[in-house]
């Protein structure tokens, strides 16, 4: 299955996006968004995280590693 979207951010959220990718958290904008959008529906429960995280693996193209994110959260958080 396959959605494509175009979408516009401007304001805070435009701001959130660029610093997601300058940061070096996501390659692209396109990757920040799906995980947002993954996190968000674990957070809701929509999604089992143990299965979700399974197929996540699973998939070869994913290039950020939870423990790289971490890392990286960490990082932005102690620069603010």
């Amino acid at each position: 299955m396959e959605t494509v979207l175009t979408i516009k951010f401007r304001g805070v959220e435009a701001r959130i996006l660029d610093e997601m990718v300058s940061s070096g958290i996501f390659n692209t904008k396109s990757e920040a968004i799906r995980s947002a959008l993954v996190k968000y529906a674990l957070d809701i429960g929509l999604f089992d995280r143990r299965q979700l995280w399974k197929k996540i693996t699973a998939h070869k193209t994913r290039d950020v590693s939870p423990e790289k994110l971490q890392r990286e959260i960490r990082k932005i958080k102690d620069e603010t």
